[in-house]
């Protein structure tokens, strides 16, 4: 016989229309889940790349919330990127699981970033170059972005010089502490200065000296190291030439007079004449070409035909890929690698022994 109370409470449910028979309640009921209604945001924030469904639940309990970590919705490789996820796809990677879930139309899913400047690494860049010399020098930024996406709010930030060369292609990284997490991020700059040259207003001879007449004071863009640069036009007075000149020439070192006195160079070091028994930085150059093929690679950090880990960083991201130098060279210096994996050609830069890194262009 059936009791009052079983009645009364048969009488309720049909009311209220509960079901226990209700396929998405004996699913919850199943799997241990509360009854109340679960629904997904219709917009998201995530801190890191991968987006999982328990960042879109609004009120699930504990037990399905960890059900949903578990299950990934998504990828967003760039900071302050996003994605957006329609309704059909989202029931997919839940399964079973979707028919307790309030599913929207559509999600829209964000990243977290920050975006720092690059006006505030460049000034570092120049602090940095600046303070190892009194030249004033310019700098080509071609290759670097105006805008540099971290991963998070930055805690800190940091830019280190990875060459030790003062002009032409310089290395730099760029490295940050952020609430997404660590950021590096390697920068390539042009460095180059312009200097007061001497110009030729007319034909020099050999041994005849250079007086103010003779020449004028022009700028000249020196773009790397090498010796053999324009001479500044205040050292160039009152020397000789070894050869024929013509007006419209700018005087360089080779063209001075080896009988000639002391001048300082275009990068701040001297030049002495044979008769205080030192060589000319030209007749050092002469004696070092000799030398040049057996020394050199003993020399280098990174020596050609050697085995070298290639990285590639992005972000947080960071990939290494075997490879063999084809080229040798030292930290910041750019060479042609191959690719051990696919036998292609690629190329970077030196950062330490056995290390060559992509550089972002």
């Amino acid at each position: 016989m059936i009791s009052r109370n079983t009645i009364i409470n048969s009488i309720i449910l049909s009311i209220v229309g509960i079901s226990l028979s209700n396929p998405v309640m004996a699913t919850m009921k199943k799997q241990g889940y509360s009854s109340n209604p679960v629904s997904l945001k219709r917009s998201a924030v995530v801190a890191g790349s991968i987006v999982n469904a328990d960042s879109l639940v609004r009120n699930a309990d504990e037990n399905l919330t960890k059900e949903l970590a578990n299950i990934q919705l998504g990828n967003i490789p760039n900071p302050l990127g996003e994605i957006i996820l329609d309704k059909e796809s989202i029931s997919q990677k839940l399964g079973d699981l979707a028919d307790s879930i309030e599913i929207p139309e559509n999600v829209t899913i964000k990243r977290l970033g920050t975006a720092l400047s690059s006006d505030y690494v460049k000034s570092k860049i120049e602090e940095i170059c600046q303070s190892d010399t009194d030249d004033k020098l310019t700098f080509d930024y071609s290759r670097l972005s105006s805008i540099i996406v971290l991963p998070g709010n930055i805690l800190s930030w940091n830019v280190k010089s990875n060459s030790s060369n003062e002009l032409g292609m310089r290395l730099f990284a760029l490295e940050a502490e952020t609430e997404g997490g660590p950021f590096r991020q390697l920068i390539q700059v042009n460095v180059s200065k312009t200097i007061e040259a001497a110009e030729l207003c007319q034909l020099v001879k050999p041994g005849e000296v250079i007086t103010e007449d003779m020449i004028k004071p022009v700028p000249y863009t020196i773009k790397n190291e090498k010796n053999n640069t324009a001479v500044l036009y205040k050292d160039v007075l009152g020397k000789t030439l070894d050869r024929f000149k013509s007006a419209g020439t700018i005087i360089r070192y080779s063209d001075l007079s080896k009988s000639g006195t002391a001048v300082k160079t275009a990068q701040g070091r001297k030049t002495t004449s044979k008769a205080e028994g030192i060589r000319t930085p030209q007749a050092l150059n002469m004696m070092s070409a000799t030398l040049k093929n057996t020394a050199l690679n003993e020399s280098f950090l990174v020596k050609p035909g050697e085995n070298v880990e290639f990285r590639v960083n992005s972000g947080a991201l960071s990939l290494s890929i075997p490879a063999k130098a084809v080229q040798g060279g030292n930290s910041g210096d750019e060479i042609e690698l191959i690719n051990l994996k696919n036998k292609r050609r690629i190329s970077g830069v030196i950062t330490e022994k056995g290390v060559v890194e992509y550089a972002q262009k």
